[in-house]
């Protein structure tokens, strides 16, 4: 939305044998969101909650196609990291009043800029923009806008221990960010983002 465009990657338990320590660090949350989306394969992008299939090429054109879109939200977030803690304010606001029964959702992700798994059974060692938890919970919170006054929601996060007692992978902490969408949970589609890199 408005020239901002925002990578995030859900992890499956397959074609592999299900050991991909990206996945199996939050088993619940990648289950969730790729059943969410109906998805059957990998890999597989959807760009604006719309099926891009596969193909690289599709990729870029779906990207190009959306990133001129105006939307009638704004999204901003402010966070905190001390130590493994992490404090995440997000203020939303709409330039129209929504409808209680419009099923516009905030999700807030914890995001990883690269983890290396260099016993990828694939041998794909090195992943990007990973997603390591929701803040807002799997399905999502839902948010209900009256026009030009914000909304704010305060996340409390602690990075679990599967990914400080990492083993099999390997990832920077001063490589995280926190990704931040509206989405009509019907349609899917996206209506805006914010992308927050932590010092």
């Amino acid at each position: 939305m408005d020239s901002v465009w925002s990578q995030i990657f859900y992890h499956v338990w397959w074609p592999g044998q299900g050991n991909d320590p990206m996945y199996l660090i939050n088993q619940q949350m990648n289950r969730d969101r790729n059943n969410y989306y109906g998805n059957n394969y990998t890999p597989h992008l959807y760009s604006n909650g719309r099926d891009s299939g596969s193909n690289p090429a599709t990729w870029r054109d779906d990207a190009r196609s959306i990133t001129n879109e105006i939307s009638l939200f704004t999204l901003t977030s402010i966070s905190i990291k001390e130590g493994r803690d992490i404090t995440v304010s997000v203020s939303a606001k709409s330039l129209i009043d929504t409808s209680p029964n419009t099923e516009l959702k905030l999700f807030v992700a914890v995001v990883l800029d690269k983890v290396v798994y260099p016993s990828s059974p694939n041998g794909l060692t090195d992943h990007y923009n990973v997603v390591v938890d929701l803040l807002s919970g799997n399905s999502g919170k839902k948010i209900i806008f009256e026009a030009n006054t914000p909304t704010v929601e305060s996340f409390n996060w602690t990075f679990p221990d599967p990914w400080i007692n990492k083993s099999i992978a390997s990832w920077n902490s001063n490589e995280l960010k926190i990704v931040s969408w509206i989405q009509d949970y019907n349609s899917k589609q996206i209506l805006q983002v914010f992308k927050e890199v932590l010092e």
